[in-house]
């Protein structure tokens, strides 16, 4: 171990978001020179250091000194003092760090740390430079212990920058005192984050602040990963207990604190469970709505309608199945449609508008996704749009404009690929809904359940209060189409047909016995195809169940992008590259810039001055800096659950025995029924059998079927 004093010469390679750092350092009392390795946190070059260090020998780089600890040190000459103020203290140029150091020689750094108003002693130092001075000395200041104090735990430069432009001088507080108020404040920054912080500053680990985040997280992260709303209450002390390493008297406690003051629900139901209170209310809500909307519909006039003039109108032939779709979409408050591909979905959306339209009615037509939306405004011919545009987002309070107070004007809403609408999403559409309004929800109950918590079309349906139609027969040609006949096999699970490919054949086996094997056939399917649908294409998609692995989305969006993708690079940061043309999707739900969680678009254009990129989502240009390029993904290849709601002409799935987790019978229905044109499955015989066999469908822990029980049962006896 060696302990030395250094002064930094030159900056080799420093990464922004994990702080690892390379320098040239020249050894204090010593001629000799040194690379230095490790996470040293805003270390810039004229720096001296003292540091703690092991020698290394890279197997390419040869000898380095691998930093363990270190701290700053004050410069040592005035030359050093001088340099330090330029490179540290923004509106110090040359000129006047001169005569400051001329001022105020060695004793500078500590006379502007400790009394900074002795700037004004200086002739042709201005006041607005003066302020600008003391306020980046604080700045720098802060700054610079924070990454004393952090650094040492991971805490990246990002990190701490994010930090500070929230809390300015107060951030240090912060941190000392209550870590865990950023979860909710500093984008980023999660429980993990805030925990790692809180040791680094010696926070206790039974501090209240850190066990109600702590079931916060629980519950949170049981809603993403599981799509629960709610968890049982031995469940949920159990994980805490784990997560936080405490005794699970402290997280009872914990709990029972967050119930007192309304944070949490407990109820029995008969077992014990705990529901946050936002889940307990949406639920509650949603059962409420529901039963207005379908009481303040008994009373109404029905109308028929003539289905004859709408076939002739439309020009299609309407099955009995389609006819009485359309009768309960007319005469009901709410109706589910539901059937898998070919049952005729499209044809009964056409029809139910033509006879809103007919008299003189106002229909409005939603879907999750831009990219169904899209694809029912060309098969309806009439316009359509996403739920959250729909209902419209206010830009200053971040909640929807179309709400019980501004309803949406329509007598009729139809929502397409409704298995994607999550708990949250419905309930707020059902306050924008007039209890006037009848609901159409379209959707296959067999697809996965939406991506958000939890699973509302399968609940709706099962509670058995709203009139459902099953769609059963197929109105596409089966023996002309192995898509649709291999989609009914997988959910019922039968073995499949595989045929190896043909110019006429929709649904192509190709065998595959590994990962290498994997990239060159998705290579060459993308190659054949490249002059028909361009690799940035939105009718062309690669789907793959998992992220990791040789042939998984992140290693496979690189090897197309590499290959197919010319352009020159524009953003480089850490792990993420983006190239003008590439075919990007956006992560989260962005209610500022109007863009959802799912979103594909392109990348149009980049400005290198003001580091902004614009990705074009269908005529609808984004605009993103580089703090924010971390909410876009490459998306030549991306998730079946991602895949939700779009259908493309040609789509490549992949099945192998290392994706064997998250095979099932639901994920390969969902991924084989998004081709329209043609679908490349390449697999090997026995996981696709697994895939087939293993049926486990997604029983989310939701109470929405008894909320509705409740209601439905205690309104209509009073």
């Amino acid at each position: 171990m060696l302990n030395q004093k250094v002064k930094v010469q030159k900056r080799i390679f420093v990464s922004q978001e994990t702080g690892f750092g390379v320098f040239k350092v020249s050894i204090t009392g010593s001629r000799d020179n040194k690379i230095i390795v490790g996470n040293l946190f805003d270390v810039k070059e004229g720096d001296f250091l003292e540091i703690e260090a092991e020698p290394i020998v890279h197997p390419r780089f040869g000898n380095q000194l691998k930093v363990l600890n270190f701290k700053f040190i004050q410069p040592q000459d005035t030359e050093g003092i001088e340099k330090y103020l330029i490179t540290r203290i923004k509106g110090v140029g040359k000129i006047t760090a001169k005569k400051i150091v001329r001022a105020f020689g060695l004793s500078t750094l500590k006379i502007l740390e400790e009394n900074p108003e002795q700037l004004s002693t200086i002739k042709g130092i201005r006041k607005p430079i003066i302020e600008e001075i003391k306020k980046n000395i604080l700045e720098n200041k802060i700054l610079r212990n924070l990454t004393i104090k952090l650094s040492p735990y991971g805490i990246g430069t990002e990190t701490i920058f994010k930090i500070y432009r929230e809390f300015g001088d107060r951030a240090f507080e912060i941190c000392e005192s209550n870590p865990y108020c950023m979860i909710d404040k500093v984008k980023g920054i999660g429980f993990k984050i805030a925990d790692t912080i809180a040791t680094g500053f010696g926070i206790s680990k039974n501090d209240p602040n850190r066990v109600s985040k702590g079931i916060d997280f629980i519950i949170s992260q049981s809603e993403r990963n599981q799509g629960d709303l709610f968890l049982p209450d031995e469940e949920l002390t159990e994980r805490c207990s784990i997560l936080l390493n405490l005794d699970s008297e402290i997280i009872f406690r914990g709990i029972e604190n967050k119930i007192g003051r309304q944070e949490l629900i407990k109820e029995n139901i008969p077992e014990k469970i705990i529901v946050s209170a936002k889940n307990y209310y949406i639920e509650k809500n949603i059962a409420a709505f529901l039963f207005k909307i379908t009481e303040s519909h008994e009373k109404e006039e029905k109308w028929e309608i003539n289905t004859a003039q709408i076939q002739q109108r439309l020009a299609i032939q309407l099955s009995e199945e389609q006819k009485a779709a359309i009768n309960s979409a007319i005469q009901n408050s709410l109706t589910i449609i539901t059937g898998g591909p070919g049952t005729g979905k499209t044809t009964i959306i056409r029809a139910i508008i033509e006879a809103f339209l007919e008299k003189s009615k106002q229909v409005l037509i939603g879907a999750p996704t831009g990219r169904a939306a899209k694809r029912i405004e060309e098969t309806s011919h009439y316009p359509a749009s996403t739920i959250h545009r729909m209902l419209k987002v206010n830009p200053e309070t971040r909640d929807f404009y179309h709400n019980e107070h501004n309803p949406l004007l329509a007598d009729a809403i139809i929502i397409d690929e409704f298995s994607m609408v999550d708990s949250f999403l419905f309930y707020s559409l059902l306050r924008a809904i007039p209890s006037r309004t009848k609901i159409i929800i379209m959707g296959d109950k067999d697809q996965l359940p939406s991506v958000g918590p939890g699973n509302i079309l399968r609940d709706l349906i099962k509670s058995d209060y709203f009139n459902t139609i099953y769609l059963n027969r197929n109105f596409r040609q089966t023996e002309n189409s192995l898509i649709i006949e291999n989609a009914y096999r997988i959910n019922t699970g039968d073995t499949l047909i595989l045929k190896s490919y043909s110019e006429n054949l929709d649904f192509v086996f190709i065998p595959i016995k590994s990962e290498q094997q994997v990239i060159q056939k998705v290579k060459g399917i993308i190659n054949y195809f490249k002059n028909q649908y361009n690799p940035n294409s939105s009718e062309i998609q690669i789907l793959v169940p998992m992220y990791r692995g040789e042939a998984g989305i992140d290693n496979i969006n690189k090897t197309i992008q590499n290959q197919f993708n010319s352009e020159t690079l524009l953003i480089k940061r850490e792990k993420l590259i983006f190239k003008r043309l590439d075919k990007v999707m956006q992560l989260k739900n962005n209610y500022d810039k109007e863009i959802f969680n799912g979103e594909m678009g392109i990348v149009s254009d980049f400005t290198p001055q003001g580091q902004k990129m614009m990705v074009d989502y269908d005529g609808y240009l984004v605009e993103y800096d580089m703090n924010e390029i971390d909410e876009l993904a490459l998306a030549y290849a991306i998730s079946v659950h991602k895949s939700q709601g779009s259908e493309y002409d040609i789509v490549v799935l992949i099945l192998l025995p290392s994706h064997s987790i998250m095979l099932n019978r639901e994920i390969f229905y969902t991924a084989v029924t998004r081709a329209k044109k043609r679908i490349f499955l390449l697999s090997d015989p026995a996981t696709i059998q697994k895939a087939v066999f293993n049926s486990s469908p997604h029983l989310r822990r939701t109470l929405l079927p008894l909320r509705l029980k409740s209601v439905f049962e205690n309104e209509s006896q009073n």
